[in-house]
Parts: C-alpha cells; structure tokens; sequence
C-alpha cells in the first residue's frame, strides 16, 4: 500500500522537474514528467521519488528554454511560423501559459490538438505523449493543481516546437464512430506491439514509440469531441507506418498472435522489473501495455513489453 497518493506523487515530481527543459544534453527527449506519471498510475506513488532522484543524476537535463518573442495565437501566420522551430520553445510555453491562464484546460486542447496533429510525428512522438500524460493526470483529480496545469502547457509547447508534419497530406476523416476509434487504436497497438517483438530491434527505443504513441493517443481522445477521433487514428496509423520503416521495422516476419493474455500477475511482475531497471522506456512501454491489454486482451502486449524489457536490458 502506497502512504502517497497518485496526485502527490505527481505533483511531487512536477515540482522536482520545474527547472528541467524538453532535452537532455543533446537530442533525447526528457521523460522525467512522462515517465513519474506512468509509474504514479501503475501504482508505484512511493517509487515516484527515488526514481526521479537517480533519473536526475544521470540524465542532465537542459534547462527550460528561454523567451526570444511572443507568438501571437490570434494570428494564425505567427504562430503557424512558429512551428517546428526549436528555438522558439520558450516562447510556445508562454503561449500555452496564457492561454490556461484565461480559458479551462479541455477547451485550450481541443482548440489546438487539430492544429498540432498534422505534426506529432515530430520528436519521436514525444509532444504527444508528454501532452496524454499530462492530460490524464488532469482528468484525474478533482481540482488541478498548478503544477498540472503548466505541465500541459509544457507538453503543448514540446509538441509545437517539434512540430513536423509528414510529406503525404491527410484529409479529415469524420466517418469512424467512437466504437470503431476505440478497436482501431486497439488494433493499432496490438499490430505493432507483434511486429516490435518478432523484429527484435538492436537499437530498441525507437519502435517502442509505436505503441506507446496510439496508446497515448487515446488518453487525449478521452477528453475531446467525437468529431476529432477519426482524422486522429488516420494520423496516427499513418505515423507508425512511418517510425516503423524508418527504423527497419519487419513487418513481413510477423504473425498474428490469438487474442488472449496474461495475467494480472504477469503484468504486476512485468511493471516490477520495469521499476528495477528503472530505464524511462521500460516503465513507459510496461503502463501502455498494461492498459492497452486490459481494454482489448491480446498476447502481443504482454510480447512486446517483455522482448523491450530484455533488449534495454542488454543496451
């Protein structure tokens, strides 16, 4: 039993990171919010801590990036022109900050998820995903806190200036009901968490991303309006097969696995392992499948989340 709760965990570790940017040194991404957050809902509120304490030792990260000019978000040249541009970070987060500032949290995402989705492959995905973690931790508690309200305005501001669309143009697609989203996000996860364990990869981060990524997805979907749902899964389909090809993913060794799973036990000692290696993309891959599994059972989560523990293991 956990003598801390899932909001004090993550508070606690938003408070920690306050002065850590989107990168570490150099370009990797800086999971430490992401990652405090998958381990809070997988039950690990007390592990949150001394977590974090090794992860800030040896992951160094950047500093928040500093203003250089505000981006108007009335005027859509200027802030369209923002876009992409790593050296406008800080100016995003200002952005984002304003906007929280003066209109709820729900509202301010379902203005610019359809303007930022076109480009969430950008970053490895990563603006999303730290965009869903923050948003799921708003839509868990009663009373957002600052700290979780600024956290999505950091995830907001990571996802616009990694913005970068793909080369092939998509067209909105409003013609897929909430239930057919939902089996196609489950699809999605289950396909490629197949093909992440028959590929085996010898760099194993990369294609982890094209699960955890949908996985991600469908925590934001949760809070935005069914007319949005369809053009994101056309995306995010269209993204993986891009992570995928791009980091020689082998798609033609993989078979379909029979929908069944593990247990709760084989998930409880999956996240326990994921907890003692203490690697972001272990603990990450462990909560997606967890609950990807339990909403749609199928043995390629349990798969893919063992084969990416054994790999970063051995990396």
């Amino acid at each position: 039993m956990t003598s801390i709760t899932y909001a004090e965990a993550v508070d606690g570790a938003l408070d920690r990171l306050q002065n850590t940017g989107f990168y570490l040194d150099g370009s990797f991404s800086n999971h430490g919010p992401m990652a405090a957050e998958a381990l809070a809902t997988l039950g690990y509120c007390d592990e949150v801590d001394r977590w974090l304490d090794i992860n800030i030792a040896h992951r160094k990260c950047g500093p928040v990036p500093k203003p250089v000019q505000p981006i108007a978000d009335r005027l859509p040249a200027d802030w369209q022109a923002a876009l992409g541009d790593h050296n406008r970070g800080g100016d995003w987060i200002q952005l984002f900050r304003r906007e929280l500032t003066d209109t709820s949290w729900r509202q301010v995402l379902q203005i610019w998820w359809p303007r930022l989705l076109p480009g969430c492959a950008g970053s490895l995905t990563h603006g999303l995903i730290r965009t869903a973690h923050a948003v799921r931790a708003l839509g868990r508690v009663a009373e957002p806190s600052d700290l979780q309200i600024d956290e999505l305005a950091r995830g907001l501001a990571f996802w616009a200036t990694g913005y970068s669309p793909l080369r092939s143009g998509l067209g909105e697609d409003r013609s897929r009901d909430a239930l057919s989203v939902d089996q196609g996000l489950s699809e999605l996860t289950s396909e490629y968490a197949g093909y992440y364990a028959m590929t085996m990869p010898s760099f194993p981060i990369p294609l982890i991303h094209t699960i955890t990524a949908p996985a991600a997805m469908r925590l934001v979907l949760a809070e935005l309006p069914a007319r949005l749902h369809g053009t994101s899964l056309q995306t995010m389909t269209e993204v993986n097969r891009a992570l995928f090809a791009g980091f020689g993913g082998q798609r033609s060794r993989v078979t379909r696995q029979p929908a069944t799973t593990g247990t709760a036990q084989d998930f409880a000692a999956l996240a326990a392992e994921a907890v003692d290696i203490g690697d972001e993309h272990a603990i990450k891959i462990c909560e997606a499948a967890t609950r990807e599994n339990a909403l749609h059972p199928d043995s390629r989560y349990l798969t893919a989340a063992r084969t990416a523990l054994a790999l970063i293991r051995k990396a």
